[in-house]
């Protein structure tokens, strides 16, 4: 089963205890994912460390499923 970036990505956030909601937007570079929430600074962190992080981890995810994925 090929993997699902919003998916993923509720589960990661839902697991940390951010209560948010993620919209995806295909793009023809790949794929953005749109995360609403209202704790925004202690999700983006210091200087976008939290964020960064997230990122990598999400694309890490997504990658060690179906490595052909977009971005």
């Amino acid at each position: 089963m090929p993997a699902q970036p919003k998916e993923t990505l509720e589960t990661i956030l839902t697991s940390l205890g951010f209560p948010a909601t993620v919209e995806e937007h295909k793009l023809e570079e790949g794929v953005l994912l749109d995360v609403k929430t209202d704790d925004a600074g202690r999700l983006i962190g210091r200087q976008g460390q939290t964020l960064s992080d997230l990122q990598y981890i999400t694309n890490r995810l997504l990658f060690s499923r179906t490595p052909p994925r977009p971005r």
